[in-house]
């Protein structure tokens, strides 16, 4: 008598088998999708734990449903040679896991490229190896922002070589407004710099910025002083006019703004890093001048912004090096603010390390003078012209009311100059000397105002340049980015023949003999 095959118990037209099928499918899924959860993170880890029960849970009523069902299946000639496969496939796994965790303990990089496009400079290698203390980074940069990636790139080098003294984080400050807030972020794109208690923001992203910033977090604070007393721009003030912008970027730029009445003080302090005389309209006594042409001449640093309506001279303080303030107010057609054509707008500089920084920057000079420069470097130092107003500009002697005359002044006039003695020896092929003086003229004092900088950033930058630059903070270190080497293919004529013939009929016709080839063997 044939023996009959069992069949699954089936309770009012139900099987067991069908309720067994979705339990095996919903427990394999739990289980592993918990695994990958604990693996990849990012939720509470009771969810990982839910779903690895739940899991287990199924699977264990699967093989309670029918136990011998289930020892069958393990034990059949099947199983036991799937399980072989299986053992080799987790060996596999196993080996590429203990190359993963190798890798990331002992992270190891190559950069082949021809320009190590992809590799810090040793000078940023040997700065950040050599951080007296933890340096924390946080870029405040949007999910959008394009330059994220990369920078992320950079910072992680830097972490790499720091022996564990360099870490950095991204907030998205419109996701964490509030949070942006409380850290003083009124930008996008902020990135902090913080090694204990001292702080230093920046905009940049380049390996230039970052080095840049961490050396002025390793470099004692410097000492800026703004005179008082002959209606300069108040450095604490909230008007349009007055220097209370500017005194928070160089806060954050690791100077220490003080004020200076000379007058009282008698004489420049000796901690002063520069002494910036910002827009005076008021004549200063003798003996004021005196104490400055005294710092200058003894190698003190000085910033000077003076405009048109000003009833101070300086020309006696700027004649030993061959400049003067002329007093008229420059007018340009071409390049200015739409509204008035005397808000003076510049694109190129004059080459100087102030200035490299700034290609194509827009800076505006409202209500600018002219600074007579000579055409030659003087045996006092070396003038550098560092913007200057467009050649359809003029200067009128008329303030309210400039109109052209056939004797104005005709442009490019001079609206900023720098002047640096050491210059002269060093162009010479000695030795520059210590302690020489450095001085630089804006013919606007409208250049850093509350309004000015609030509405052009480049006016921020070309200040804050300056002041770096006379405080001698220029030469602490140069990064350059990396050379980027064009590497066109040249094809000469047979060349491009055999690329065009070979990709438009020799690829083809392989693939037609290789079918032709398949099915003659088969015939």
């Amino acid at each position: 008598m044939a023996s009959r095959t069992p069949q699954p118990q089936r309770r009012g037209g139900f099987s067991i088998d069908t309720l067994r099928v979705p339990l095996i499918g919903i427990g394999l899924f739990a289980l592993f999708a918990g695994l990958i959860v604990w693996l990849i993170g990012g939720l509470p880890e009771l969810v990982p734990r839910i779903l690895v029960a739940a899991g287990i849970l199924l699977l264990g009523i699967y093989v309670a449903l029918d136990p011998e069902d289930v020892w069958t299946r393990l034990t059949g000639r099947g199983v036991l040679a799937s399980g072989n496969t299986l053992v080799i496939a987790a060996a596999a796994l196993v080996i590429l896991g203990l190359f993963n965790v190798l890798g990331s303990r002992y992270e190891t990089k190559y950069d082949l490229t021809a320009d190590k496009k992809y590799s810090l400079s040793q000078d940023s290698i040997r700065l950040v190896q050599a951080l007296p203390q933890p340096v924390h980074v946080t870029g405040w940069l949007t999910s959008s922002d394009s330059r994220k990636q990369d920078f992320q790139q950079l910072l992680d080098n830097y972490a790499s070589h720091s022996d564990g003294k360099f870490s950095y984080e991204f907030i998205d400050p419109e996701q964490r407004a509030a949070d942006a807030r409380a850290a003083g972020i009124t930008a996008t794109g902020t990135i902090v710099y913080q090694m204990g208690d001292k702080k230093q923001q920046s905009t940049g992203t380049t390996e230039q910025d970052v080095s840049t910033a961490l050396v002025k977090l390793e470099r004692p604070q410097k000492t800026m002083y703004f005179t008082t007393g002959h209606g300069e721009r108040a450095t604490d003030g909230t008007a349009a006019a007055d220097y209370g912008n500017l005194k928070d970027a160089l806060t954050k730029d690791n100077f220490t703004v003080n004020t200076l009445n000379l007058l009282t003080a008698r004489a420049v302090p000796d901690d002063a890093s520069e002494v910036v005389i910002g827009g005076p309209t008021n004549p200063f006594l003798q003996e004021e001048s005196d104490a400055l042409k005294a710092y200058l001449d003894g190698g003190g640093k000085v910033i000077l912004l003076i405009g048109p309506a000003s009833n101070a001279n300086f020309n006696d303080l700027l004649q030993n090096y061959g400049i003067s303030v002329s007093g008229n107010v420059v007018v340009d057609p071409v390049m200015s603010a739409p509204q008035d054509p005397r808000i003076i707008a510049v694109t190129s500089y004059g080459n100087s390390p102030i200035t490299k920084d700034l290609s194509q920057t827009l800076t505006f000079f409202p209500l600018a003078t002219t600074i007579n420069a000579p055409n030659a470097n003087s045996s006092n130092g070396t003038v550098t012209v560092l913007a200057q107003s467009s050649d359809q500009s003029w200067a009128s002697s008329n303030l309210q009311n400039p109109q052209q005359q056939s004797t104005d002044p005709k442009g490019p006039l001079n609206l900023a100059v720098a002047v640096d003695p050491g210059a002269t020896a060093a162009a010479a092929g000695a030795t520059a000397p210590s302690g020489q003086p450095r001085l630089v003229v804006f013919g606007s004092p409208d250049l850093i105002s509350n309004n000015s900088l609030s509405q052009v950033p480049g006016n921020q930058q070309l200040f804050l340049d300056a002041a770096d630059w006379v405080a001698e903070q220029d030469n602490l270190i140069d990064i350059k980015a990396p050379d980027t080497t064009p590497r066109p293919l040249a094809l000469i004529g047979w060349q491009s023949s055999l690329i065009a013939v070979s990709s438009v009929l020799l690829l083809p016709l392989a693939i037609l003999a290789a079918g032709a080839a398949v099915w003659w063997s088969r015939r």
